[in-house]
């Protein structure tokens, strides 16, 4: 039998325990007081951001509690799942050229509230800062400085009531490390923190230095583990065991370069900070410009060859030391593939990973292909090894 592990399902537990689904993850970031997010507007080639009120919290937090408590009578286990550090991101924004996004996005109130905590790029912009479709990132969005001890606190806080107050069984984080054309390292980062602790170590201003320079890289990578390291010891110290899982695409084929994209998964192994990776697949174009920094062909879309030789350049450095569960990611994007043709593509996937030696079998989809029946019955198969 498969295991197999369901990324925000809208279908009941009932459904995904029939399917032969063993967990769930339920995106869950900002359901709670302390870190209710606030609607904002920005037309395209403005400099001025509409706040709008924080939003009300009630709902979200009482149906992810509900959400876990339903999982849980089903037999299934849960995670609670969000974007590391998220401060914020344009909605429809994929830098489509001419523009054709709304310019409205959702800002933790922290961030509202703390603009000089907001993740800086080489000019001493953050995302509150750049226009609309400026190509600062191939995507959109922005982070929270983790290099700032407040910053990784406040994340912190959340993720262990999620475990603590709803009674999830781990936390997965997800990071988006999209880079824009012809970056090849992670642009943000240049915080005063950093900054500070660069010339305490090196005599000079990393903003001197070539942008990919190693050791700066290193630096900024460092925030994020210490960010592991300190989610590890408030997880533990609830006094029951709560998974800790990293989730991406785009860090897994070259281990010894990850942290130039600022995720060192080798370090979190090493330091035995996570108990879970989750090397992600797009198995449909996801529309990320300008392409997969990992990838050979450029593209983010990875078909069996791929998929085998990235989860054996894992499983090569991890070994047993924690567990490995690639996801596949069908119809994120819009897609005008019948469901049953996504289905087998999903269905293919799986087998390439249960064959490259995952220890089980993610899937992330839309509510498009979610709410089909074809689904559930692929998924069964999978579960039952009917490739």
């Amino acid at each position: 039998m498969v295991d197999i592990e369901f990324v925000d399902p809208d279908a009941s537990a009932a459904a995904c325990a029939a399917a032969g689904v063993g967990k769930v993850m339920h995106y869950a970031q900002g359901v709670l007081e302390s870190h209710a997010w606030v609607a904002c507007e920005r037309p395209p080639g403005s400099d001025h951001i509409e706040f709008g009120a924080p939003e009300q919290i009630e709902h979200s937090a009482s149906l992810l509690k509900r959400r876990i408590s339903e999982a849980h009578a089903a037999g299934l286990r849960v995670d609670a799942y969000s974007i590391l550090g998220l401060a914020g991101v344009w909605q429809g924004s994929r830098h489509q050229v001419p523009r054709v996004i709304e310019p409205v996005g959702r800002v933790p109130r922290f961030a509202v509230e703390h603009p000089e905590f907001m993740s800086k790029a080489r000019d001493g912009r953050s995302w509150l800062d750049w226009d609309v479709g400026e190509p600062v990132l191939g995507y959109d969005v922005g982070y929270l400085a983790l290099a700032h001890p407040e910053v990784r606190a406040y994340v912190r806080r959340e993720l262990v009531a999620f475990a603590r107050d709803f009674g999830a069984d781990g936390v997965q984080l997800e990071f988006l490390p999209v880079l824009a054309a012809g970056e090849s390292v992670w642009p943000l980062g240049y915080d005063e923190p950093a900054l500070a602790e660069f010339r305490r170590r090196f005599g000079v201003d990393p903003r001197s230095q070539p942008a990919d320079d190693p050791a700066w890289a290193r630096l900024r990578a460092d925030y994020v583990t210490e960010f592991f390291r300190e989610l590890r010891r408030d997880l533990d110290a609830l006094g029951r065991p709560v998974e800790v899982a990293a989730a991406t695409e785009g860090i897994w084929a070259r281990p010894d370069e990850a942290y130039r994209l600022g995720l060192d998964w080798p370090a979190w192994v090493e330091e035995g900070l996570v108990d879970a990776l989750y090397p992600r697949f797009f198995l449909d174009d996801p529309l990320y410009p300008p392409s997969d920094p990992s990838s050979e062909s450029g593209s983010w879309v990875a078909d069996a060859a791929r998929i085998e030789r990235e989860l054996a350049t894992v499983r090569r450095l991890v070994g047993n030391r924690c567990r490995i569960c690639a996801t596949a990611i069908a119809s994120n994007a819009p897609a005008t593939d019948p469901v049953s043709v996504v289905v087998e593509r999903i269905v293919t996937a799986a087998r390439a990973i249960v064959e490259s030696g995952s220890d089980g079998f993610g899937i992330y989809t839309d509510a498009r292909v979610a709410g089909d029946a074809a689904l559930w019955i692929g998924l069964r198969r999978i579960h039952e090894g009917r490739f």
